[in-house]
């Protein structure tokens, strides 16, 4: 059975693709993804946010020490630049010990950031960059254009200075999620990711605080992924990555039959070990056998939109024949 499939632009062995976490900054496990049979790994991100924190820290303690104006552009420089070297580092040893592609991820808060970090990550031998963009649309004086506009700034400035592939990672929340995804894949960009996964908040009502919610994915998260997938396959002018909500071997074909090219898996790492990459390649091969495929493209997007009698399924978001007592055919 032929595995293989295209992620951003480049040929790989399976369309099982470990996402960026803490795991893929580990040079001795990303290894063993390798080993386990992942087609790609996403290299954990660079946090702007988290730079700019350490360069804060760096800066008060200049200042607590009575440092000059000099002394204080030096620690700024310097702590940049350092955070961003362990990070090349990073990139070459991947390069160096994987033969799969080693793609590098970048999370910025400023415009002007994006460039100049994934412009060193080009530098060190990535084989692409995924740009982690989401912005929570909770500001009451940012329109919908304002929004989509940062996105495709950031993409035309980066298609500018970078010659490897670029993929985008996105989120759902945009008033027409289908018309942007669309329109953001006409830009040249190599990949569409769907979908970012937030950091979720809870309320300890004994404490009266804010928390951490869960970190991990949860199954019930994959119908969303499912749905939007199948809806934007067809119409998006790039290949599509799907995940989240991804916990068994089965969620990666079904999502492969919504069109997507790809499926990144992290949760089912951290909660079943890399095994589960090897799981997820052994029961795709074994549910090719099955239906009688020889390849992915054979089988990709069958059910997506358009192409299936039940398509329009994936339109419907009531549950008119549940609460009408009706059984069968859940939608």
């Amino acid at each position: 059975m032929d595995t293989t499939t295209n992620f951003m632009g480049l040929k790989i062995k399976s369309p099982v693709v470990v996402g960026s976490c803490g795991l893929t900054s580990d040079l001795d496990t990303l290894k063993k993804i390798e080993q386990a049979g992942a087609g790609a790994v996403i290299l954990k991100s660079v946090f702007e946010e988290q730079i700019l924190q350490e360069m804060a820290n760096s800066v008060n303690f200049s200042f607590d020490f009575g440092f000059s104006p000099e002394t204080y552009d030096y620690v700024v420089s310097h702590t940049q630049e350092q955070s961003l070297d362990k990070y090349v580092n990073l990139i070459k040893n991947a390069k160096a010990e994987l033969s799969i592609p080693v793609i590098a991820s970048v999370n910025c808060v400023s415009a002007s950031q994006w460039i100049s970090f994934a412009g060193k990550m080009e530098q060190a031998g990535a084989d692409g960059v995924e740009l982690n963009m989401f912005i929570l649309p909770s500001d009451v004086n940012l329109t919908t254009d304002d929004v989509e506009r940062f996105y495709e700034d950031v993409i035309q400035s980066m298609k500018r200075a970078l010659s490897i592939p670029i993929s985008i990672k996105i989120s759902s929340y945009f008033s027409s999620l289908a018309r942007f995804a669309q329109k953001i894949s006409w830009m040249g960009i190599s990949n569409l990711h769907v979908f970012n996964r937030f950091a979720g908040q809870d309320i300890n009502i004994d404490k009266m605080s804010v928390e951490p919610s869960n970190v991990f994915s949860s199954p019930s998260d994959l119908p969303n992924v499912i749905r939007w997938t199948a809806i934007l396959s067809n119409i998006v002018h790039c290949p599509l990555t799907a995940g989240g909500g991804v916990h068994k071997p089965d969620d990666v074909i079904k999502l492969l039959l919504a069109g997507a090219s790809t499926v990144q898996v992290v949760s089912a790492v951290y909660e079943q070990g890399v095994e589960f990459i090897s799981e997820a390649n052994a029961r795709l091969v074994q549910w090719m056998e099955e239906k009688g495929f020889k390849n992915i493209d054979e089988f990709k997007g069958k059910l997506a939109v358009g192409k299936n009698d039940n398509s329009s399924a994936f339109h419907r978001v009531q549950f008119m024949k549940y609460f009408a007592g009706i059984k069968e055919n859940i939608y």
